[in-house]
């Protein structure tokens, strides 16, 4: 008899509506990880995959060695190939912790059993496979309207600083894109646009282009294609950027225009 063929794997957006959360559901994902089997480790995942934007490689092969507990600081390799830890072509960051990673890394340090971070059950390092797990099974837990997985937290953590940069520049989401056309696009723009660009100050258009490489470096991401996705994120997740919480307790350290 002829196979069958394979089960068609649903694309992402018949699966889910967006691939980001809010941060009222990063706090309930973060509530939520209280009631699984490892809630320190599992509610340090997520505080680490939301502040720093990590990808599951990249929290997955994180060290005790690599914490500066003297001065709150993360050094995160921005790796995306599994073959080996760091590499010469890779970027290496040294992060600020913000207080509620910093004792939430204390108290797992108090569980340490292996020189991972972020250790499985049978104190090997934790996989990519599992991670995705986790994250998974804590959306469910906090009953979350959508499936979750960690590279939903990168990307609310990115959308979260671009729109931080971005607030202070007082730049809509219309400039933005103009300004990309105008430096990263080969697109002539039309005569009204070109009168819409020439009234942008020269303040603001330099606050663009300094957010859009902050969020490159930031993250590793060498082409500018990739980065203006993050930066333009801002508004999906603030509207509204003069709606950003100045006091929200998982705000990035040192990061300001």
């Amino acid at each position: 008899m002829p196979k069958s063929p394979p089960p068609r794997k649903a694309p992402f957006s018949e699966r889910r509506s967006r691939e980001f959360l809010y941060l009222t559901e990063v706090d309930a994902l973060l509530a939520a990880t209280q009631k699984t089997r490892s809630p320190i480790r599992n509610q340090g995942l997520v505080m680490l995959l939301f502040c720093q934007a990590l990808q599951p490689t990249e929290i997955c092969w994180l060290r005790w060695c690599d914490l500066n507990k003297a001065a709150n600081t993360l050094l995160v390799a921005r790796n995306r190939s599994l073959s080996t830890r760091i590499q010469p072509q890779v970027v290496v960051n040294l992060q600020p912790l913000c207080k509620a990673e910093t004792e939430q890394l204390q108290q797992l340090e108090q569980l340490r059993v292996t020189d991972w971070i972020f250790a499985s059950e049978r104190r090997q390092r934790l996989t990519a496979r599992s991670l995705h797990h986790i994250i998974q099974h804590a959306g469910e837990v906090a009953g979350l309207p959508i499936p979750v997985h960690p590279y939903m937290l990168r990307r609310s953590g990115l959308y979260y600083r671009a729109a931080l940069l971005l607030q202070t520049a007082q730049l809509s989401l219309r400039e933005c894109c103009l300004l990309w056309n105008y430096y990263a696009t080969s697109i002539p723009l039309s005569a009204s646009a070109q009168q819409e660009y020439c009234a942008i100050e020269r303040k603001r258009e330099e606050a663009f282009l300094h957010a859009l490489e902050r969020l490159k470096a930031f993250t590793g991401i060498t082409a500018l294609e990739n980065a203006i996705d993050y930066l333009l994120g801002a508004y999906l997740l603030f509207p509204h950027l003069t709606d950003i919480p100045h006091n929200y307790w998982l705000a990035p350290s040192n990061w300001s225009p």
